[in-house]
């Protein structure tokens, strides 16, 4: 009977909370996965693209977006590679910045027989600071910024879907 009081006790006092561990680990930022997969609207990627992000430290990441479109038959493709910086971040927010360079080609066929078509290709950089706004796998951001390029220096605004798997 005594053993049987004192395992009772021992047992009440300790009480294993199986789920209050899953949510700290999960919470955890060391174990939050290390890439993102995501799509975007305008921003660096173009009118659309998607991309991909991998974290090198926790206020760190390198990736990289890519698209493709076609406007009254000129094809545009672009690629931005580009360093992400968090400067501030909470449980699900997190202010970020974003630096990196964007290159594009467009090619534009020829309507008419014995004429090739004009293509082009050319470069830029960008820079941007944004919003994110994470919960579990998926990840919002909005961004806005500027690219420098041979046209000039125009303003980007960009939203983005992402998840992490």
């Amino acid at each position: 009977m005594r053993g049987l009081i004192v395992a009772l006790v021992i047992c009440g006092s300790t009480p294993a909370r199986a789920g209050e561990a899953v949510e700290e680990t999960a919470a955890s930022p060391e174990l939050e996965s290390k890439h993102l997969v995501y799509v975007e609207l305008l921003g660096k990627g173009g009118l659309y693209g998607i991309g991909y992000e991998h974290a090198i430290m926790p206020w760190l990441g390198a990736g990289a977006a890519v698209s493709f479109s076609t406007i009254r038959d000129q094809q545009t493709y672009t690629a931005s590679p580009y360093l992400h910086l968090t400067a501030l971040r909470g449980e699900r927010h997190a202010l970020f910045g974003e630096v990196g360079a964007i290159l594009a080609h467009t090619r534009l066929a020829s309507p008419v027989m014995n004429w090739d078509g004009v293509a082009d290709t050319g470069g830029g950089g960008f820079a941007s600071l944004g919003w994110e706004y994470r919960r579990r796998h998926v990840v919002l951001r909005t961004s806005g910024g500027v690219a420098i390029g041979e046209g000039g220096v125009l303003p980007m605004l960009g939203f983005a879907i992402g998840a992490r798997p």
